[in-house]
């Protein structure tokens, strides 16, 4: 039984962030590269099913919800207690 072999200069073991940028990195320079990941969807488990979606999640509903025109996004309120006025 014959197999076909191919010979390349690189193999990226996982194709998550690092990896995709190291891939087309090197493909770029003219290597040849094979992108091996255990999974069908480029992008690691960050970006399909991690932190990635959550962000863009919560980002979403701050825009939709109009808290960042507001003026209230990423800003910082104090209470302090009233203090009598000096008579």
């Amino acid at each position: 039984m014959m197999t076909m072999q191919s010979v390349y200069d690189l193999a990226v073991i996982g194709a998550g962030p690092a990896g995709i940028v190291g891939a087309t990195t090197a493909a770029s320079m003219g290597a040849g590269v094979a992108l091996i990941d255990r999974y069908g969807d480029l992008g690691g488990a960050g970006a399909n099913t991690g932190t990635v979606p959550s962000k863009t999640l919560r980002e979403t509903a701050l825009a939709l919800s109009g808290i960042g025109s507001r003026d209230l996004y990423a800003s910082v309120f104090h209470c302090a207690a009233k203090r009598p006025s000096p008579t």
